[in-house]
Parts: structure tokens; C-alpha cells; sequence
């Protein structure tokens, strides 16, 4: 008959969600004496497995870099290398993910209603279309900006009349929300007024009523006005 020792993988072992490009530890636990095991993962559910690492050294850890592999169906294996038999596979699926980066707005920016404004990022991992909302509470609840746009790291757009000072931008993958960035800080949306009286050459008598008129591109409420005798210096 035969002994032999046993292997089980503690992680990724169901539920995780791991980003391409970033390093993270599988980890099993180990009893027996196997000098050395072998890595794989699977993308299907099991039904093809990829190898990780053909043999490495039984510590019960391993760092393996997430690879460019987009899957909710994900499963790792370790096996002992002299003996197929020996082995263990997560006990669930675990998610392979998209890595998204926003790079601009990413705080700080000031926006103006009505302006054009290129919305950038870079990403890790075969996306090709990305979904794109913004906020205007700080991230609290999104509105939608485009569901469904080229994944090119570039989207132009007109921004709306939302002023806030709390505006942040989320870029996701169209189809696994869970892949996603947001501005690392708030950027401003802002009112753009245009005074049209005065404006300049105007002579206003002392005690006399003169409209002072403005436009503006954007909501608020109110406005505050002011003069200056000294060009605001």
C-alpha cells in the first residue's frame, strides 16, 4: 500500500479578486515529507490548467505575479512533483482582474461647466471596453458618464453643469465592475460667469442707478458682487 503526504491550498481558495500585474502569495499547508511541488492555475473552471512553476521548494508559499488571464472561473494547483496524486485545487473559483489607473482628473483640477477636458488612464490586462461615471459627492454615488467606449487610456469630455467641489472620476471595466479606479482625490467643477456691465470704458455717475449684468454658463443660486477702486490690486 501505498503513503504519502498531503497538500491543500489555503490561497486563493474561493472569493478572491486578484489584479494582473500585482503580486500576490498562494499558500498551502503541507503535511509529509515532499521535498518540492508544482504550481498551476486554470482560467475555466478546472478544465485546462496552466503551468505557474514546474517545481519549487514545499515552504507552503509562493508570490506569483497575476497574469494577463481575465477570468471569474480561476482555480490554482499544487501537486507534489514526484507524485501526481498528491495534490489539492482551490476549493472555489477566484477572480482574475483588470488593473485600471486614472492619471487624470486625480485631485485638485478645477473643471469648468461646458469645457472640454480629456479623462485619462493607463491598464493592466486585456480590456477592450471601459466604462467611465463620475461623482459629485466625494465618491459616495456615481452618475454615468459613457457605459461602453474604446479602452484606449483616452475619453474627451464636455463636462456638465454639476458644480461641485467633491467631483471624482471612475473608470471600470464595461463588464466586471469589481476592475475599477477612481481619482485618488476631488477636483472642482466650477460656474464660468462673464460680466458684461461694466466691462470696461464706462462713466457711472455718483448717485446714479447703472445694471450690472452678467452671464454664465453653469447652476447656482446665488451670486455675490463687488467692486474695487484699485483694480482688485
Amino acid at each position: 500500500f501505498k503513503i504519502h503526504g498531503t497538500l491543500t491550498i489555503t490561497s486563493p481558495n474561493g472569493t478572491e479578486k486578484w489584479n494582473v500585474g500585482t503580486s500576490k502569495l498562494i499558500t498551502w499547508d503541507r503535511v509529509g515529507s515532499i521535498p518540492n511541488v508544482k504550481l498551476e492555475y486554470s482560467a475555466d473552471n478546472g478544465t485546462i490548467f496552466i503551468p505557474i512553476i514546474g517545481s519549487t521548494g514545499n515552504t507552503g508559499a509562493y508570490s506569483w505575479t497575476i497574469p494577463d488571464a481575465i477570468s471569474a472561473q480561476a482555480l490554482v494547483r499544487v501537486t507534489d512533483v514526484s507524485d501526481n496524486t498528491v495534490t489539492d485545487t482551490s476549493n472555489a473559483t477566484f477572480k482574475i482582474m483588470a488593473t485600471f489607473n486614472v492619471t487624470s482628473p486625480n485631485g485638485g483640477e478645477v473643471w469648468i461647466v461646458a469645457s472640454s477636458q480629456n479623462i485619462a488612464w493607463t491598464w493592466n490586462g486585456s480590456v477592450n471596453f471601459a466604462k467611465i461615471d463620475y461623482s459629485t459627492d466625494g465618491g459616495s454615488t456615481y452618475n454615468l458618464i459613457v457605459n461602453s467606449t474604446a479602452n484606449n487610456g483616452l475619453y474627451p469630455w464636455t463636462v456638465p453643469d454639476a458644480v461641485s467641489g467633491a467631483v471624482k472620476i471612475r473608470v471600470s471595466d464595461t463588464n466586471d465592475a469589481d476592475a475599477y479606479d477612481e481619482s485618488n482625490a476631488n477636483l472642482r467643477i466650477r460656474i464660468q460667469f462673464a460680466l458684461t456691465s461694466p466691462n470696461g470704458g464706462q462713466k457711472w455717475s455718483v448717485g446714479r442707478n447703472y445694471n450690472i449684468t452678467w452671464t454664465n454658463i453653469g447652476t447656482i443660486p446665488n451670486a455675490k458682487l463687488e467692486y474695487s477702486r484699485d483694480g482688485f490690486s
